[in-house]
């Protein structure tokens, strides 16, 4: 077997630092399973005012950044811009690693054009490849290891689009998958990293990905759809029930595919996944956009070209006044959060099938199912907390929240420290910070 093209010099991994700026800060380093409850002397000091949100949103979001620097998250993405062939040394990749849980991720970063003025766009390359149960270890099989040096070149001499384009290596080619618990980790913290530290717009964030990768451009698209201003799968397919076509509603959905990619239905799946997302346009037609590039004549391999920038054309719409989150597991997990809606439970009987939305009357509506026998009956025993985003709720008027059509709460909500926190720690989005939440139990 020849050896891999790299080699892994630096190590980031979770480490915290022996100070901590506030007990809040230090409750933040934690792992969210170590946690435990919300420091007291944090939720001390209620915000009254649109002010004193201000200002204790941005106390938090310090506290948070605090944190986040003891674990040395300052250090994962480059601040100053490196070139492919700085990127190597003697013929090989050298690059960054992250650790998550027993996988280290080797990546890359590559810089395109300049920054615009609202921050960086950040585009996530996922290479093609796959699985290799032979393989010797983590990072051995040299297919992935080729495949990561293609999305290097393409992004070196192909894709245009301005941004800060990651470039992960597959964890582990004994598993090799990229839809996997372990990668979505690694996909959140780089977010936060990048926002944090580098100047990445939160409302610019993108995923793509080639064949192995494409796949999970469907699958976590759909799963991770408040991360994504858009996602790119090109040379793949997947169906419908791997990545709930609803929950891309307001994901910028691009997929290139040759007419002759016939080998596991890819075309087909294809095929059908886009015309479900136009009979659900019909739905919504302002919220879904989507591409499908069907390349004729064309098989596995395609033109790559155009897909980061017909991507890179939208931006997130962080706090939608409608969306659709069917719940389904990826792997060993499912979301527990999507936009404004929160689940405080795992759940067991999946797929979980939720909508929300806010009306012009201060009113909350909700619906939420499970599936039996392939029928939707209304959901059971579930525990959700509905955050109130002040661009679409009124908090000096009574809000009401019906779910199933039967109001559940009526009456006023106050802001707290304790949404801010909680909805800081979920998703260390400053986009998706909210002021007030409800608990509700089914």
């Amino acid at each position: 077997m020849k050896a891999p093209l790299y080699t892994i010099p630096v190590l980031f991994t979770a480490l915290s630092a022996t100070l901590q700026a506030s007990p809040l800060a230090d409750w933040f380093a934690k792992p969210a399973s170590d946690r435990g409850p919300i420091p007291k002397a944090a939720l001390t000091n209620t915000p009254q005012s649109p002010p004193d949100i201000l200002a204790a949103k941005k106390q938090v979001w310090s506290d948070y950044q605090s944190a986040a620097k003891s674990k040395h998250w300052d250090q994962a993405i480059p601040t100053k811009s490196k070139s492919m062939e700085e990127w190597m040394e003697d013929g090989k990749i050298s690059p960054l690693t992250t650790k998550i849980g027993d996988k280290t991720f080797p990546y890359v970063v590559l810089t395109r054009g300049q920054k615009p003025k609202e921050g960086w766009p950040m585009f996530f390359c996922l290479h093609g490849g796959g699985a290799n149960p032979r393989a010797q270890g983590p990072h051995t099989w040299n297919v992935n290891t080729r495949e990561w040096l293609a999305q290097m070149k393409l992004t070196t001499k192909v894709w245009d689009a301005p941004g800060l384009y990651i470039i992960p290596r597959m964890a582990d080619d004994r598993e090799g998958r990229w839809y996997y618990g372990y990668v979505q980790q690694f996909l959140d913290q780089t977010i936060q990293q990048g926002v944090l530290f580098n100047q990445v717009n939160p409302d610019r964030v993108y995923l793509m990905g080639i064949s192995e990768g494409g796949y999970t451009a469907f699958r976590l698209g759909s799963m991770m759809a408040d991360r994504w201003a858009g996602s790119c799968a090109m040379a793949a397919a997947e169906p419908l029930n791997n990545a709930p076509p609803e929950n891309m509603r307001h994901v910028a959905f691009r997929c290139g595919i040759g007419e002759k990619d016939s080998m596991f239905d890819r075309i087909g799946l294809a095929r059908t996944y886009f015309k479900q997302l136009e009979a659900l346009k019909q739905t919504a037609p302002e919220d879904f956009q989507f591409f499908f590039d069907e390349q004729k004549g064309r098989g596995h391999g395609i033109n790559y070209q155009p897909g980061p920038k017909w991507i890179a054309q939208y931006s997130r719409n962080a706090v939608p006044k409608a969306f659709n989150w069917t719940v389904i597991k990826q792997h060993d997990r499912h979301r527990n959060r999507m936009y404004w809606l929160a689940l405080d439970d795992d759940q067991t009987n999946l797929p979980l099938v939720l909508s929300a939305s806010a009306k012009d009357n201060n009113r909350i509506e909700i619906t939420a199912h499970t599936k039996r026998d392939g029928e939707l009956v209304a959901a059971k025993n579930l525990k959700l907390r509905v955050y109130l985003p002040p661009s679409l709720i009124q908090l000096d008027k009574e809000v009401t929240i019906a779910i199933n059509g039967k109001q559940t709460f009526k009456g006023m909500v106050r802001p707290s420290m304790e949404a801010i926190i909680r909805s800081t720690a979920e998703r260390g989005d400053p986009k998706q910070v909210f002021p007030a939440q409800v608990t509700l139990q089914l």
